[in-house]
């Protein structure tokens, strides 16, 4: 009883739509320049975006 639960969320960079509890297919990208001494920084994209942007996500082979 009393359990008390963080939920996490995130905007997409591109059209700014928020994740909601579940980020199914959402893909986070580094946006920071290391050779610039910036900090590590993440933009997270919703899957319409992320597709739209850098392509479909491609699947690992199963077979040997």
């Amino acid at each position: 009883m009393g359990e008390h639960r963080l939920m996490n969320t995130v905007e997409c960079r591109e059209c700014g739509i928020s994740s909601g509890a579940f980020w199914i297919r959402w893909r986070a990208y580094r946006c920071d320049d290391p050779e610039r001494g910036e900090s590590p920084t993440l933009a997270f994209y919703c899957p319409t975006c992320a597709d739209r942007e850098f392509g479909r996500p491609r699947r690992a082979s199963t077979s040997g």
